[in-house]
């Protein structure tokens, strides 16, 4: 289930999902006498108080110059040197995601997408994203790290001391990018970075274009907390606001929702029913279930 969803697969989820609450719980009430809510219905109310939104993306949003890196002494490569010097204005981001699961909700995704406009010859190109799938391992390590950009625009992430013997078995080029936290020589722009959603598998896209996506497989989200996803974009001189467009979603388990479904399913309704027996593969937009935000900012990029 790759495809990507639409502000309206939010709204068509949240509308069979209130559809098939009140189905349940109404069989539930009836099955036991009274208005009582029972073990499906429970289950559906946890992923009906399930949140999932957006922060704010001026909060983190720095400008990128020749001087902030002369200033901590990191030397830019010659490209990007050039780049910043003649052609593009290069910012840094993070957009933050709050996610507040309801009880004992489990997720088989979480997918975050940006879509950056105008469009066009001002169109802003993204240079580099965080987290990437090379990352995964160091990011299963469940420890905080600082996270900060290198001369090449690309990620470092400085850790404890005492935490260094654990990455001995990451791969090479991400060991290469690690540093002790008390010595990394970096533009710091996350301190104390943190993503605690389990052994996960993370895939992302879109360095070289103007949209980028993150799919976060299997998380293991058991407690609110806050993801930074991190991105460096471009955008020719002279361009001096952008608009941002983002969709952040969770889709629940399947296995898990109808688990305490089986007295009831068969008094639902044929679609409910359609929607609960389809297999995983088969489920397209609000069949999913997802929960989630979307949003539009338009963007005055600092100077």
């Amino acid at each position: 289930m790759s495809d990507k969803l639409s502000d309206q697969d939010l709204k068509d989820a949240r509308e069979l999902l209130d559809n098939l609450f009140e189905e349940v719980s109404s069989e539930e009430g009836t099955l036991a006498g009274g208005m009582k809510l029972g073990r499906g219905g429970k289950t559906l109310q946890s992923l009906r108080e399930t949140k999932v939104s957006f922060g704010n993306p001026n909060n983190n949003l720095i400008h990128l110059t020749e001087e902030l890196f002369g200033d901590i002494e990191i030397e830019l490569t010659p490209i990007h040197e050039q780049q910043m010097r003649d052609r593009f204005d290069f910012y840094y981001m993070t957009l933050a995601v709050s996610m507040q699961p309801g009880r004992d909700v489990q997720f088989t995704s979480i997918a975050c997408e940006l879509d950056f406009a105008p469009k066009g010859s001002d169109e802003p190109i993204v240079q580099s994203i965080f987290p990437k799938s090379e990352w995964r391992e160091m990011l299963r390590l469940g420890r905080q790290m600082s996270l900060g950009l290198n001369g090449n625009l690309g990620w470092s992430a400085g850790i404890n001391p005492s935490d260094m013997p654990m990455l001995e078995n990451l791969p090479g080029s991400i060991r290469a990018n690690i540093e002790n936290k008390n010595e990394i020589k970096a533009f710091i722009a996350v301190p104390n970075y943190s993503f605690e959603l389990g052994k996960t598998d993370i895939a992302a896209t879109g360095e070289g274009n103007s949209e980028c996506f993150w799919r976060i497989e299997k998380p293991d989200l058991q407690k609110a907390q806050t993801v930074q996803f991190g991105v460096v974009f471009k955008v020719p001189k002279g361009v001096s606001s952008i608009e941002l467009t983002g969709l952040v979603s969770a889709e629940p388990s399947f296995r898990w929702l109808t688990a305490d479904l089986g007295d009831v399913f068969e008094y639902l309704s044929d679609n409910l029913k359609r929607v609960l027996s389809l297999k995983d593969d088969e489920r397209r937009g609000g069949d999913r279930l997802p929960v989630g935000d979307h949003e539009k900012w338009m963007i005055d990029l600092p100077n």
